[in-house]
């Protein structure tokens, strides 16, 4: 997956997050994102939100800084 398919499928995650806590009446306080590769090597990092949230703006920022916490330049994401 190329950077471009990568953020609109972790948008898509983020946006199906925010439907899925504001319709249980919930709130996420951190997010935790797991990334594996080609290679079979994975990599996951967690992040608190600054105050609970199901706003999908406030996800989004969390999830991208996350991806942008992995590094990734040339790694071929599966999943």
């Amino acid at each position: 997956m190329d950077g471009a398919d990568v953020r609109a499928a972790l948008l898509t995650l983020v946006v199906d997050l925010g439907l899925l806590l504001r319709r249980r009446g919930q709130a996420a306080r951190a997010l935790t994102l797991q990334l594996a590769f080609a290679g079979g090597g994975q990599w996951e990092k967690a992040r608190r939100l600054a105050e609970p949230s199901a706003h999908e703006e406030d996800l989004r920022t969390l999830a991208y800084q996350l991806m942008d916490a992995a590094g990734l330049q040339r790694g071929r994401l599966t999943g």
